[in-house]
């Protein structure tokens, strides 16, 4: 049965399939399949697995090691395992050098597989086509259609319509493998060293060889250390596959040279033989492999009688234990014939020596004292796998196979360099991602929404969302979201201006209490490997220290809110004045006025930018550049995707309209972010930025909804305004300082409301630190300031960027 672009097909010519195969190549190898939508489809696959089961003669057993196969947390973990984190990234691999690298597919891969692993080639395309291959299959002659109904079975679940031309089964012949291996770029083949030869013979030159030989493993035991259940484990490592696996035990070498521990050791084993067996399913020897079975030990029975090799052959119904006092590594003719010998540990390398190239796992029975000694002492031997008996036949997600990580076989390392100075804000060499799938049809998220949805299990890490009392509500995030996440935010840094290689930066951020913008930002420098201070914004009005370490360090860089780096240079003016080595400002929060840039340009700071558009709750969203002016972001698309709404309904807004921005996080695990409506406005700009960068840019407009930010904080000037039973109206603008202002005009007592104004922690807070100016001013409720377009007297009017936040 051959499987051709998607079509089974069983009366097809070899030939002509190939030459189909072939036309198509070039196609296909320009379109490596994105590694989302082979987890896609494997994931739709193994959900719809138990309904298909008997259609695809799929037993029980079949079914659960497919699905386990499939699940999409086990295939990512194989991936980050093998390759890494983002692994199909071109990006550079230390920002202060214009080098590139990342893993690419290695192009077209024949798979050679065998007959005694029914499972094996399907399993085998699945983790080929994870490294983005073109995968032509040859199954074995036994295989029946098996594979090609599977695979075709998988591909049905390919939504995106991009794996079917990645995957292809070809029964040929043995004098047909010429055609298959032409134009490979590697060839990965399974089967002993004789097949494997004759299939290397016809690899072209220049082709990958990837071979999977037989192996052979074994359990090692210290007697004084093992007890019933540990014989009981390894008899079901024995019985489990009849030792028809490369992982089954075919010899227990024991940790001694006496005669009389090793028939204790042999008897044990026997009777836990006895015991376990008959709860395996027995697979029958055919006639030859009977005959072998009988061969050896009769064999091993003339040894004890006439050279005078002491040992014993125990056996029960299907099972053999067939001990010898010789020092060696005994293969065995396998279907339950368990060979023991000793081996102390002494001599251990030396014994394993002629099986070094062969040797696989190895199921370790010692005390715990032991492990550790045993462990380097068997891995220096050669043994790839060490093991707990009874577990021999287990693995996990993104183990070593044969001592080697099979995705790092099956993918290429590449490299591209760039001259000096080209390209000076690309992170990565980037191709955009595709629009996340199924987004019309989920509601928009707003602030109550993200609070109220549950947290995932993988949810490690807790920053503060909001609730300045009572319980804080929070946001969460796995530690791989986070790294993650900051990782894109080092990229977003890189494109704003920020040089690792040449600046000193001191990171003025607050910090604790579950604020996270001192931490994110200590991360986004340590992934950038700038040299970094710590230092954290004051909690008083005290910058002397700051200042000091600022001009004995020889710091050029400040990364801080724009209240705070506003008060350092007031407080510190005529140190800093006078150090005049300040050359860059990276801003958070609201962008720094007019007024400031003048007052700062004074001490011979060059550039004064937005150090990252972002929230808590959804984490880095966007960045500055060098060509863009205050307000406008690109998109950090590695790991968010952006919709602009229409202000009134859900709706996409007009080109260059302004609209709600709601985001959807791609790289989250702890806590769903999905069309979240941040309560920002904005609108997308046309073009593409000078800078080179090819993500999607937009201009922030202002903001709707309940919360204003000022002062490096966020306040609801509602549910503030509420209690206190008056008429209030919010403006906000800046001080003559170039820092954030608000006036509140109050239709009573203002002193009172001041005081009730400063009972909000957060709020008193940035007050009492200078980093925000209040005034509370008594005026009629009829000389309240009016909207200069609607008329309306709003609550807050935001005068900073001459724009009203909707309400």
């Amino acid at each position: 049965m051959y499987l051709l672009n998607g079509t089974l097909n069983a009366a097809v010519d070899a030939a002509a399939a190939l030459a189909q195969l072939q036309a198509g190549l070039p196609a296909a190898l320009a379109r490596p399949p994105a590694l989302d939508a082979v987890l896609d489809c494997a994931e739709r696959f193994a959900a719809a697995l138990p309904q298909r089961a008997e259609a695809l003669g799929l037993d029980a057993a079949a079914v659960d090691a497919l699905q386990g196969f499939c699940r999409r947390e086990a295939l990512q973990a194989k991936v980050r395992r093998e390759l890494g984190e983002q692994a199909f990234s071109l990006r550079r691999f230390d920002y202060r050098q214009p080098r590139f690298e990342s893993w690419r597919p290695l192009g077209l891969v024949a798979h050679i597989t065998p007959a005694n692993a029914p499972l094996l080639p399907f399993m085998a395309v699945l983790e080929s086509l994870l490294a983005g291959n073109v995968n032509w299959l040859r199954p074995s002659g036994s295989d029946q259609g098996r594979s090609a109904r599977l695979l075709a079975d998988f591909l049905s679940h390919d939504a995106a319509g991009v794996l079917a031309t990645h995957v292809a089964v070809l029964p040929l012949a043995t004098n047909q493998l010429s055609g298959l291996l032409a134009r490979a770029d590697a060839v990965s083949a399974w089967g002993g060293d004789a097949a494997l030869e004759a299939i290397r013979r016809q690899v072209p030159a220049g082709c990958r060889w990837i071979a999977w030989g037989h192996r052979i493993s074994f359990a090692y035991l210290d007697p004084a250390a093992a007890t019933e259940a540990d014989y009981d484990a390894l008899a079901d490592d024995v019985c489990r596959f009849d030792q028809q696996a490369c992982s089954s035990p075919q010899c227990l070498l024991v940790d001694s040279e006496d005669e009389a521990v090793l028939r204790g050791a042999a008897q044990a084993m026997a009777a836990a033989l006895a015991r376990r067996a008959p709860a395996w399913p027995a697979l029958q020897p055919d006639v030859q492999e009977a005959a072998e079975i009988s061969s050896q030990l009769a064999m091993l029975r003339l040894d004890q009688s006439f050279a005078g090799v002491a040992g014993a052959v125990e056996q029960g119904e299907g099972w053999r234990v067939a001990w010898a006092q010789r020092q060696e590594l005994a293969a065995s003719p396998l279907f339950r014939t368990l060979q023991l010998r000793p081996a102390p540990r002494a001599r251990l390398v030396e014994l394993l020596l002629p099986w070094r190239t062969h040797l696989q796992s190895c199921g370790l029975i010692a005390a715990p004292e032991q492990v550790p000694a045993l462990s380097r002492l068997l891995l220096d031997a050669g043994v790839s796998r060490l093991c707990p008996v009874g577990a021999m036949h287990d693995g996990y997600a993104g183990e070593p196979h044969d001592g080697v990580y099979a995705l790092s076989r099956l993918t290429r390392r590449v490299s591209v360099s760039l001259r000096d100075g080209q390209l000076p804000g690309h992170a990565t060499l980037d191709a955009l991602p595709p629009p996340p799938a199924g987004l019309d049809a989920l509601p928009v998220m707003d602030k109550t929404a993200f609070q109220q949805a549950e947290m995932g299990p993988a949810a490690q890490l807790f920053f503060r969302s909001g609730g300045s009392s009572g319980e804080p509500k929070l946001a969460g995030f796995s530690y791989r979201d986070y790294h993650r996440q900051m990782q894109a935010a080092a990229d977003g840094l890189l494109a704003a201006g920020l040089d690792p290689a040449q600046d000193r930066v001191m990171n003025l951020l607050y910090g604790g209490n579950l604020y996270g913008g001192m931490l994110s930002f200590f991360t986004i420098l340590d992934k950038l490997s700038a040299p970094q201070y710590p230092m954290g914004g004051p909690v008083d009005d005290d910058f002397s220290q700051i200042a000091h370490f600022i001009v004995s360090r020889g710091v050029n860089t400040l990364v801080g809110m724009p209240g705070t780096l506003q008060r350092l240079f007031e407080c510190e003016e005529a140190a800093l004045r006078a150090y005049g080595g300040v050359r860059k400002l990276f801003c958070g929060g609201e962008h720094i006025s007019d007024g400031q840039r003048q007052f700062l340009a004074g001490f011979g700071v060059e550039l004064i930018r937005s150090a990252m558009y972002g929230s808590v709750d959804a984490g880095p969203l966007g960045h500055a550049c060098g060509h863009g002016r205050d307000g406008e972001f690109h998109l950090l698309a590695d790991t968010q995707w952006l919709e602009i709404l229409e202000q009134d309904s859900d709706r996409p807004a007009a080109p260059g309209a302004v609209g709600r921005l709601a985001f959807t996080s791609l790289a989250r695990e702890g806590q769903p972010v999905r069309r979240y409506d941040l309560g920002d406005l904005g609108r997308w700009l046309p073009g593409r930025c000078g800078c080179g960068l090819p993500s999607p840019r937009f201009q922030l407009t202002g903001r709707h909804g309940a919360l204003l930010r000022a002062g490096t904080i966020f306040v609801n000037p509602e549910a503030l305004s509420a209690p206190l039973g008056l008429a209030l109206q919010w403006l906000v603008d800046h001080a003559a300082s170039g820092g954030d202002r608000i006036r509140v005009l109050a239709d009573g007592d203002a002193a009172q409301v001041r005081a009730r104004l400063l009972q909000h922690p957060m709020l008193n807070e940035v007050v009492s630190g200078g980093l925000l100016q209040l005034e509370v001013i008594a005026t009629p409720a009829s000389q309240f300031q009016r909207h200069p377009q609607s008329g309306k007297t709003p609550l807050v009017l935001d005068q900073r960027r001459n724009t009203e936040p909707a309400r």
